[in-house]
């Protein structure tokens, strides 16, 4: 082998070991990251369903439908966790608590929190005039992987379609809730 060619083949060599070990740093960075994060957004799953009023949490997606509607804000997604976009500001308070990823608004005023990008999980909430149910707006897929918690407020989990089990103690433990708000225990 010519010595040219060996020091064009050392060349390729740490030329290529220098982009694996960027490849690496950067899938570790990401690998970390999603780690650090995962345990917090788990942390506001029980949260969201159990300790969340649905109520008053539809009313504050609904305001933001109402915005939309009026123009002062527009259709689009909002960065809520980390470093906020300066639009959120004046999202309600209990949004601003549960500490979604992002707030995704439609043009026709649907409003969905995500509060995962590993395990995609959230509420959907529909605009007071919307025509029609929530169940509309998903996929016959979707469906797999939805609960309505209230009329106009549903739930989406994605961990359902691998879990079903999962889905059946949710809508247990929701019964169990529905039927001490009726009976007047929170």
């Amino acid at each position: 082998m010519k010595r040219r060619d060996k020091w064009i083949l050392i060349v390729a060599l740490i030329v290529c070991l220098a982009c694996g070990i960027a490849v690496v740093t950067y899938l570790g960075y990401f690998a970390l990251w999603a780690m650090r994060d995962l345990n917090g957004m788990e942390a506001r799953r029980p949260i969201l369903l159990y300790e969340t009023d649905h109520r008053a949490l539809l009313e504050a997606c609904r305001r933001i439908s109402r915005q939309v509607a009026t123009g002062r804000l527009e259709p689009g997604e909002y960065r809520i966790h980390g470093d906020p976009d300066p639009e959120s500001r004046q999202f309600a308070q209990l949004i601003l608590d549960l500490d979604p990823l992002q707030v995704n608004v439609k043009k026709n005023g649907v409003v969905n929190l995500i509060m995962s990008p590993v395990v995609m999980y959230g509420v959907r909430a529909s605009p007071e005039d919307y025509e029609g149910s929530l169940a509309e707006l998903y996929t016959a897929d979707d469906k797999e992987w939805r609960i309505e918690l209230i009329d106009g407020l549903s739930y989406y989990d994605e961990d359902f379609l691998k879990h079903p089990e999962h889905k059946k103690e949710v809508e247990e433990l929701l019964k169990k809730r529905k039927a001490g708000d009726s009976s007047g225990v929170p």
